[in-house]
């Protein structure tokens, strides 16, 4: 694993609410797999905000509490391992959910920290019945 860069302490911020829903932080690097992820939970009624990396993410972090966080692993600079560690440290009632296409033995430590666990390519129905597990159904 290279080494990634330190995340840096954030101030506390409020969470951000569309019309009650609540928000997912998506994190890939990966855009066709940033948009294919946000159309599909868009559609199913969440709001979604996405970022193309870490950097963005912890943007989006300093902005507001996400309700949930779904997050690639391998990343440049701030990894999805960073977030991961950090956030779990942070806010440890926060549900995050890891999507990698490493295989499963190269993420045990993951287990340890993740809500739930996602190999790609991610099964869609497998990844809403989570999402709906830990956040209930969006309003319609």
């Amino acid at each position: 694993m290279s080494r990634s860069t330190p995340i840096p302490a954030r101030r506390p911020a409020a969470s951000p609410r569309v019309h009650g829903s609540a928000t997912i932080l998506l994190i890939d690097d990966d855009p066709a797999v940033c948009e294919a992820l946000h159309r599909l939970l868009s559609l199913e009624g969440w709001h979604v905000v996405a970022a193309s990396g870490g950097e963005q993410a912890l943007e989006q972090l300093q902005a507001g509490e996400p309700s949930l966080l779904i997050t690639d692993l391998c990343m440049t600079k701030i990894s999805g391992w960073d977030i991961l560690f950090h956030e779990k440290l942070q806010r440890p009632s926060l549900p995050i959910f890891v999507i990698t296409a490493l295989p499963r033995s190269a993420t045990r430590d993951a287990d340890n920290f993740a809500t739930e666990f996602f190999e790609k390519p991610i099964d869609p129905d497998a990844l809403i019945a989570a999402v709906r597990h830990h956040l209930g159904a969006p309003p319609t």
